[in-house]
């Protein structure tokens, strides 16, 4: 089996409303849909969202890398060689999620020759997978009825709360969401580096009464010394994100020991990448959950695939970024019922793009 062909097709679908986080903003998914055929007859396809913020990509740098790097670097290649595949794309720096929607997209491919779900491929931990949802920005009332919703309606308990804009607010909106919904949902803020690192250690004094099950990045993730002062001042874990955006920063964050949980994000590290981290992870007792970063629910269902197949997955992952979107271009969008994602005996990622809704929101 080889590779015949390799498409990068921009795409864009509004959100149902503005996105608003410590370093930025977002209205609308504009991400890039990746899709393989080969000489068989299969077809793999997966989702690139650029980050120009965190990666420095931009829709039309990903559509490029694709067709002038990537996509030929893998042409007439097996899809099951993935060390050929990574030693190839070690020819160019940067460019993370194109060159990680490549390797999805092969592996969506692999699986289907194989007859078994991508996560099965993979490692088969489990086919249902946690979900933790991020919830809209807004006063701590908003907040406090977005949790209660998403508990009552999907029966989501973990939720990711943006903060790292105004302290007290923060701390204040973390407060009412505990004392309303009580102890049994689980507190995730995420800073988004928005605190410098006294600010941190005041905030993460301020809520330690609050059972919270993580902050994620609380601080500039290039301050060594500020990420220290932080780690030691607490005892709530810390997650790793921007920080961990490769293997190599991966190491440094756990060498540093300032992480206790860290996000892998198969936009970023694909498939072949993510298993690494995790597997480094796991020698350093350090876990980890699945991120997303606004997917579709095409990267959503990728990320999906990998939580459940790795054992070191062990906190609820980020895969609702398809709830915040006007519409989809999978001709079936995923399920969440009782706070979980259950994956399908399906062969590869098992999803269908609607071409009609592809020719409508293609770029």
């Amino acid at each position: 089996m080889r590779v015949t062909s390799v498409e990068s097709i921009p795409f864009r679908i509004p959100l149902t409303e503005k996105k608003i986080w410590a370093r930025g903003a977002l209205d609308a998914a504009e991400h890039v849909l990746v899709r393989i055929r080969t000489d068989e007859g299969l077809t793999g396809i997966a989702e690139a969202p650029p980050r120009p913020t965190i990666y420095g990509e931009s829709l039309r740098s990903i559509v490029a890398a694709v067709e002038d790097w990537f996509g030929p670097a893998v042409m007439g290649l097996d899809p099951y060689e993935t060390e050929k595949m990574l030693d190839r794309f070690e020819r160019w720096i940067g460019n993370p999620t194109a060159r990680s929607a490549v390797d999805m997209a092969l592996t969506d491919i692999k699986a289907q020759a194989a007859g078994v779900p991508v996560y099965k491929l993979l490692g088969g931990w489990t086919e249902q997978v946690p979900v933790c949802v991020r919830v809209p920005t807004g006063n701590a009332d908003a907040v406090v009825r977005s949790c209660a919703s998403f508990r009552d309606r999907y029966g989501i308990v973990t939720f990711k709360i943006k903060v790292g804009m105004e302290p007290r607010e923060d701390v204040a909106t973390l407060r009412a969401v505990r004392e309303a919904l009580g102890p049994s949902v689980r507190l995730c803020p995420d800073a988004n580096q928005g605190y410098n690192p006294a600010t941190a250690v005041r905030v993460l004094k301020a809520i330690e009464d609050l059972d919270v099950t993580l902050l994620e990045e609380p601080c500039p993730i290039d301050n060594d010394r500020g990420r220290r002062k932080v780690a030691e001042s607490t005892t709530i874990p810390l997650m790793g994100d921007e920080s961990c955006t490769n293997l190599a920063e991966v190491r440094r964050q756990l060498d540093m020991g300032v992480v206790s949980v860290i996000s892998i994000k198969v936009a970023r590290t694909g498939f072949a990448v993510s298993e690494r981290i995790a597997h480094l992870c796991e020698a350093a007792s350090v876990v980890n959950l699945c991120g997303t970063q606004a997917d579709s629910s095409i990267g959503v269902i990728c990320g999906a695939h990998f939580a459940a197949s790795c054992r070191n997955v062990k906190m609820a992952s980020e895969l609702t970024g398809f709830m915040d979107m006007v519409d989809d271009l999978l001709a079936e969008t995923p399920k969440i019922e009782n706070g979980m994602i259950t994956l399908s005996d399906k062969p590869g990622l098992g999803i269908v793009i609607d071409e009609a809704k592809l020719r409508k929101y293609r770029i």
